[in-house]
């Protein structure tokens, strides 16, 4: 293949892992929605046991457990189990000392799924609702995951994360990011199935739980294509909310893309099914959204390459573009007040939220794929 052809390839996959399977996803789920069953208000209410996982988080607690118990669900059919994960500030002092909370302790911290695993011992509720402790649920969140389970085609019911506005320009396209994912986890879900969860906040039925491996990073992306593949659907519940507060610190930021990415590595080792269209009920949006996502940055390697060795103005052109926005993306790296331009910023986020992909194969390749998370803020 010449130059030029191995440049449109690269431009095509690029092109199509971030405009086409989205506009396509949302035209498919404009034109084919998959039907839902609307919620019998006959039905009892089922019993519901929130479960988190807690490391060292004797500060956050409190607040949280406040969060939980606002919530508008029956208190009689709402039970809190916490994991304290190995912790060393007295996590589960404090939580042992708050009403109506079940206190399960690991004294070795192990990481977050073998804390599932564990909770999930101690579970008594019909549905299960996982969250973590940094971000506060809106007050009918449990209620609208509770609503989507209702259906008996839907095996896990994703909240939606919702960040409060960024100050920097930085956080704006980190913003813009996050907006952009949830718009195709969106079209994904009314057509069929998203591809995972949002690991903030999410549900499944008790009797849809298989215990994860030891060590898995991604529980919020195991457990839902688990579900998957026994034919039922993961949905995205756009009004179970969780507020957090957006990362405006792109180095946290590409941290914790690593470690997400480590874990796609990481699932999709251990679960080659996945890449069956025979197998995965979601073949075509597994490949589209998560595994192109791997490659884009290798075809933007090529693409810049290929630019560079095809003949004719508009190759060289081609170059001379991709040159400078990786220049802009130098320049937010290593001159922060550049930041302040918004076409510097996103050159920044953009390139490294694709190096992180490359340095998340890395790390998995070299065995550093670790499943226990230090918190942020």
């Amino acid at each position: 293949m010449s130059a030029a052809g191995i440049f449109w390839s690269a431009v095509g996959v690029v092109a199509y892992t971030y405009a086409g399977y989205p506009l396509l996803i949302a035209g498919m789920a404009r034109l084919h929605p998959a039907a839902r069953r609307e919620p019998d208000a006959t039905e009892q209410t089922p019993r519901v046991s929130v479960v988190m996982s807690a490391y060292n988080e004797a500060a956050r607690l409190p607040a949280k457990l406040r969060n939980l118990r606002e919530l508008a669900y029956p208190r009689d059919r709402l039970a809190i189990v916490v994991v304290s994960d190995g912790s060393t500030d007295g996590t589960e002092r404090v939580a042992q000392g708050e009403p109506g909370v079940h206190v399960v302790v690991s004294r070795q911290r192990r990481g977050k799924a073998h804390a599932l695993n564990l909770a999930m011992r101690e579970v008594h509720g019909d549905i299960v609702v996982f969250c973590d402790l940094r971000q506060e649920l809106d007050a009918v969140a449990v209620r609208r995951l509770v609503d989507e389970l209702r259906d008996p085609s839907v095996g896990v019911a994703s909240g939606e994360l919702m960040h409060r506005p960024g100050a920097t320009a930085t956080g704006r396209s980190i913003g813009l990011y996050w907006r952009y994912e949830k718009w195709i986890r969106k079209s994904e879900s009314r057509l069929y199935s998203t591809v995972g969860a949002t690991g903030a906040l999410y549900a499944m039925r008790r009797a849809d739980w298989r215990d994860l491996r030891e060590g898995t990073i991604l529980d919020d992306f195991e457990n839902p294509m688990q579900v998957v593949r026994r034919g039922k659907r993961a949905v995205l519940a756009s009004q179970a909310l969780a507020w957090d507060t957006l990362q405006e610190d792109s180095a946290i930021e590409k941290r914790r893309k690593i470690r997400t990415l480590s874990g796609n590595f990481q699932s999709f080792a251990a679960n080659p099914w996945l890449f069956s269209p025979l197998a995965n009920p979601v073949w075509f949006q597994f490949v589209s959204h998560k595994v192109l996502r791997l490659l884009v940055p290798y075809a933007l390697l090529v693409a810049l390459a290929a630019s560079l060795a095809a003949s004719g103005w508009m190759y060289r052109a081609a170059f001379a573009l991709q040159a400078l926005f990786y220049l802009m993306a130098g320049a937010g790296r290593w001159i922060p007040s550049s930041r302040r331009s918004r076409l510097v910023s996103f050159a920044h986020v953009f390139v490294d939220m694709n190096l992180a992909a490359v340095l998340a194969l890395l790390r998995f390749a070299g065995g550093d794929a670790d499943a226990k998370w230090e918190k942020t803020s």
